[in-house]
């Protein structure tokens, strides 16, 4: 019986065993939640502000240009430029003839007149007149002179021979001063004065004197082109009709002018007075017409 008896208790204390419940899981505590940082004080306006750089990719480096500042460019450095071009181009006339142009404007004489005098070329235009400019600069005034005459002569070749001015005038005292008319308009019977002012005639050389020789005639024409006789005009004397004149030297200012009578059974209406000045020596002619109103006689009661 006893072993029975222990067989029991072991029995009992297996089953006894068994019905202890089994021990409850740990369960793992919540992890805390996450606090946000606080936003970084805000500098006060005395302190200052560190730039951060933005990032950027990597192979990229971020660059600033800076301007640099505005100017204008100045008379030296035109100057400093155009030496550098004449030096790079030893061998150009044209180089070297802005060079002087503007050592000349800078008062540098003696080296634009350097640089003139190496220009291989004469063909340039602008030389021949800057030429005069340091010639009569320098104190060359008899070499400025020569020069001078020769450019007046090219000029006036050009242009060619003709009347420069033609005009009705009041009152004549020199070369072009005078006193122009008010009106055109001229009542049958009355007269016409008229300044005219030939330009670029030619000079026939005799020893140490020139003579120049100019020829006038003057022709009425009416609103329809048709020439009307003045017996007046037609048969004015010699002296009244042409110029010979020598002198000196070449003469470039000239004028004349002429007082003309009109006739006294001119009708009412719009004419021309066309004056025509022949050069005798270089054989040429040139001629102007000069606006006219023919107005009647205001008879009193």
């Amino acid at each position: 019986m006893r072993g029975a008896g222990l067989f029991i208790s072991s029995l009992t204390l297996c089953c006894s065993a068994c019905a202890v419940p089994p021990p409850v899981p740990a369960v793992a505590s919540p992890a805390p939640a996450a606090v946000p940082a606080p936003p970084p004080p805000r500098p006060s306006e005395s302190e200052p502000v560190a730039s951060v750089p933005p990032a950027f990719r990597p192979g990229v480096v971020p660059t600033v240009a800076e301007l640099p500042p505005k100017r204008d460019p100045t008379f030296e450095d035109v100057l400093r430029l155009q030496k550098e071009l004449a030096d790079r181009r030893p061998g150009s006339d044209e180089e070297k003839l802005r060079l002087a142009l503007l050592q000349a404007a800078a008062g540098n004489l003696e080296e634009s007149e350097r640089l003139v005098s190496s220009v291989r070329s004469r063909a340039n235009r602008m030389l021949p007149y800057l030429e005069l400019y340091l010639r009569r600069e320098l104190g060359d005034h008899e070499e400025a002179g020569k020069l001078l005459a020769r450019l007046d002569g090219e000029a006036r070749a050009v242009a060619g021979f003709g009347i420069e001015r033609a005009e009705l005038v009041r009152r004549v005292r020199r070369y072009r001063d005078y006193v122009p008319a008010e009106t055109n308009r001229v009542v049958p019977g009355g007269e016409v004065h008229l300044y005219v002012e030939p330009r670029n005639f030619a000079a026939e050389p005799a020893g140490d004197r020139q003579t120049f020789h100019l020829r006038y005639e003057w022709k009425l024409i009416d609103e329809r082109s048709a020439e009307l006789p003045v017996p007046a005009w037609d048969e004015a004397p010699a002296d009244a009709r042409e110029d010979k004149v020598s002198s000196n030297g070449p003469v470039a200012e000239f004028y004349q002018s002429f007082r003309l009578p009109l006739p006294v059974n001119l009708a009412a209406g719009r004419y021309r007075v066309r004056v025509t000045v022949t050069d005798v020596v270089a054989g040429k002619s040139a001629r102007r017409d000069v606006p006219v109103e023919i107005v009647p006689v205001e008879r009193t009661k």
